[in-house]
């Protein structure tokens, strides 16, 4: 996956909700429920995505596939209300440990015993320490920094996993996350499945 690209398409559709947003509030309509705004961004990630089918066309590159264009969504969409890069190895049931030292060295623990390096989960450790931060969010601790001044943090997230986390006091920032084969669920908060619905809002 062009990484790349996720960031610049996350941009512009985070933008084009932002300004959906202040135009809502200018208009006295209520603001979008969580699921309403989740469903809005599908249909402008599909717009956006169209957009750059168009572009590549018209400058002579072959568009993405299907299956490109599928992953690519699904990138944008986790960049938005996810955890990034982070969001398919959470959702693997096979992975049982995640370690992390440093955004670059990424290392799995699966289930039958397997350990494996994986690919960066963010492109620079200030991305990974935001990553982590968003995770503390959607964990509903929002008030439990993760910054310079409280360079440790643990908890527990939705699928009962453990994850912690520390920074400055190590070279780079580093992540565990410790997972239970037989306590799976899912992670409806920010789970980028689902079709891409219309919404009059994109009109």
């Amino acid at each position: 996956m062009d990484h790349g690209l996720v960031k610049r398409l996350r941009s512009e559709v985070g933008d084009r909700l932002a300004a959906q947003r202040r135009l809502d509030a200018a208009s006295g309509l209520p603001a979008m429920s969580p699921e309403d705004e989740r469903q809005f961004a599908r249909a402008l990630i599909a717009q956006a995505l169209e957009a750059h089918a168009r572009a590549d066309i018209s400058a002579g590159r072959a568009p993405l596939t299907a299956m490109e264009e599928e992953e690519l969504a699904t990138g944008v969409h986790a960049a938005l209300f996810g955890v990034g890069r982070l969001q398919p190895l959470l959702e693997d049931e096979r992975i049982e440990n995640i370690d992390i030292n440093g955004c670059d060295r990424v290392f799995l623990g699966y289930a039958d015993g397997r350990e494996v390096m994986a690919e960066p989960v963010a492109d620079s450790d200030e991305e990974l320490v935001e990553l982590i931060q968003a995770l503390a969010a959607y964990s509903g601790l929002s008030s439990r920094p993760f910054d310079t001044a409280h360079p440790q943090l643990d908890l527990r997230l939705p699928d009962g996993s453990r994850l912690s986390a520390v920074m400055d006091v190590t070279l780079r920032p580093a992540v565990s996350i410790r997972r239970h084969a037989l306590a799976r669920c899912s992670w409806p908060t920010w789970s980028p499945t689902g079709p891409c619905c219309p919404s009059s809002r994109t009109s």
